[in-house]
């Protein structure tokens, strides 16, 4: 999904049954993946509360900020000639009121 967004191709990251009802729902898709990568961006202090995700989710004419990096990238070794182990960081959850 971080790939798709930094390549500006988002749209192929969506099932193809899904994508192709109509361009509003695609609209609608992006904006969903927009924020799921920005509520596991790797600074837990830049992701959004609950209640500010749930404000983004039903405004659609709120612009959102752009995601940064995820906490973790997996990557496929297939996808380089160069042989790539395998690092998953670990996730620190904070919990805010």
């Amino acid at each position: 999904a971080w790939r798709s967004w930094c390549e500006e191709k988002g749209t192929e990251f969506i099932d193809p049954v899904l994508k192709d009802i109509t361009t509003s729902t695609t609209d609608q898709m992006l904006r969903c993946l927009q924020i799921g990568l920005l509520c596991i961006e790797e600074d837990a202090a830049t992701r959004p509360t609950m209640s500010t995700v749930l404000i983004m989710l039903g405004n659609n004419s709120l612009d959102l900020p752009v995601p940064t990096q995820p906490a973790f990238i997996m990557e496929n070794a297939t996808e380089s000639s160069l042989q790539r182990s395998y690092v998953i960081r670990p996730v620190a959850y904070e919990i805010t009121t």
